[in-house]
């Protein structure tokens, strides 16, 4: 599949600007020596100086140090060429809520401002090995815990197609920067979305690894609870497919600090191979609406014509996943991010947090493990759907994109946003890999899929959403300024 996928880019034709290239083609412009790693660094950085004042999606940046690093790149590859990464020269963003050496990891929390990593986390690690540069750092809620992008210390991220529309969270910097040419690749993280929601609503590609797959230490969290090791994975976002794929690549070597981090292979016979695809589009609990039932059909046609086969089908207990997900999650957001919330001067999260609190079930100790124990259960159950269907094709999302505000309404308002966010937090909740693909616009607005694997078969994934891009034409960064 990988070769496939390198094969049809070199065939495409480089737009003019740098900032319009794609993530393989400044990577293989870069080791021919048709362009330095300088240029490329200098033609983002004016980028953001012409756009990133208004959208706010890079919240710091260390220009220097990334200067020095486009230079030491430039002089490899003239005294040692055959050491560049997969990603030499490449420019790309790191979500606040990691480690880079020498910078705040603040997760958008004014009490985290003076937080200085004393290292580089896991992944920024594996990413400098593959020689990236860190162009900067991409805005997040605080805590990384809204599917909305705005914080007391750096302000709200804007949508660049309509302002008056959710970012995303809580990778909501990540997915705008990637999508308006800012960077060429954006990291991210994800426990109910955060990458597949704002790749959604921005019209980029997000891939949600399995949990394991990319090492996840960062040297300022001394622990992490069960939720987060069990649910929490981090992944690329980019604007296409073989973009995902060469982040892919990079982000996930070995770190033996992590141990969480399987030494599970990429690669399988059958990554290529046209499967049967379980078409869900009805989610229990809530409507999804007609524009993604249509994209649904779409992706879902666009399949068939490869050759996969096509079945509706209904998922296994989505409702229940997402109660395990709230009686673990939120059970342990007792232990610390709620009380927290209420220091971070922002009235926003709080009350969402809260909300989120009081929609879940209110467990005990008992409540807690049996909670764990259902999990296994329903994971069970999802290996013998995925057994019978290898791919999932439902929404991201039941509703369009959101407007601002729409997580900050009733209890019961809350309780109506979780299921219409459940395709991505029952899929989280068990683990699961899962993508992002955009299928265009509706209304001016991005529309867009999801596609679910087993674990550990993120490439299967990245071959059907080809196909999916093959059909729509894929997306170009957005020439912001002309919307």
């Amino acid at each position: 599949m990988h070769r496939r996928l390198q094969a049809e880019q070199s065939a495409s034709t480089l737009p003019g600007e740098i900032w319009r290239w794609r993530a393989v083609d400044i990577a293989a412009q870069v080791r021919a020596r048709s362009v330095s790693c300088v240029e490329v660094l200098e033609a983002f950085h004016q980028r953001i100086d012409s756009i990133n004042p208004r959208l706010n999606a890079i919240v710091h940046a260390d220009r220097e140090r990334a200067l020095e690093t486009a230079k030491q790149a430039d002089a490899l590859l003239r005294s040692a060429p055959h050491e560049a990464g997969i990603l030499h020269g490449v420019p790309l963003t790191v979500k606040l809520n990691v480690d880079v050496a020498g910078e705040a990891t603040t997760n958008g929390n004014p009490a985290y401002a003076d937080r200085i990593a004393p290292a580089d986390s896991s992944v920024v690690v594996n990413l400098r090995n593959a020689g990236a540069n860190i162009i900067g750092r991409s805005n997040v809620p605080p805590f990384s815990f809204r599917w909305f992008t705005e914080n007391p210390l750096y302000g709200r991220t804007l949508n660049p197609w309509r302002a008056d529309i959710t970012s995303g969270g809580s990778s909501g910097g990540a997915a705008v920067s990637v999508a308006t040419g800012m960077c060429a690749l954006a990291h991210g993280t994800d426990i109910a979305g955060s990458i597949r929601y704002p790749a959604y609503v921005n019209g980029v590609v997000g891939l949600r690894t399995t949990p394991g797959r990319v090492p996840a230490y960062h040297p300022t969290v001394s622990q992490r609870f069960y939720g987060l090791q069990s649910m929490s994975a981090q992944g690329p976002l980019a604007r296409s497919v073989a973009d995902v794929l060469l982040g892919l690549r990079a982000m996930t070597a070995a770190d033996t600090r992590d141990a969480t981090w399987a030494d599970a292979r990429l690669e399988h016979s059958d990554d290529s191979s046209a499967v049967k695809v379980a078409l869900i589009d009805e989610i229990p609990g809530s409507t999804v609406c007609p524009e993604i039932k249509a994209a649904l059909l779409e992706a879902a046609n666009a399949l068939a014509a490869a050759g996969y086969i096509i079945e509706r089908a209904h998922p296994p207990e989505i409702e229940q996943c997402v109660n395990v997900w709230q009686s673990i999650v939120m059970t342990e957001a007792r232990f610390g991010m709620i009380s927290a919330a209420d220091s971070t001067g922002d009235p926003d999260v709080k009350r969402f947090i809260r909300s989120m609190a009081d929609c879940a079930p209110a467990v005990d100790l008992g409540g807690y493990v049996q909670a764990i124990a259902r999990r296994d259960e329903l994971r069970r159950k999802w290996n013998e759907f995925l057994g019978r269907y290898p791919i999932a094709l439902l929404p991201v999302s039941c509703c369009l994109p959101l407007p601002w505000g729409a997580d900050l309404g009733t209890t019961e308002e809350t309780r109506t946003l979780i299921a219409a966010q459940s395709p991505l937090i029952a899929t989280a909740a068990l683990g699961l890999p899962g993508i992002s693909a955009p299928m265009g616009f509706s209304g001016g607005l991005p529309v867009g899929v999801q596609l679910v694997a087993d674990s550990f078969r993120e490439l299967r994934l990245l071959t059907a959403a080809s196909v999916i891009e093959r059909h729509t034409g894929g997306m170009s960064a957005l020439d912001y300024g002309a919307v």
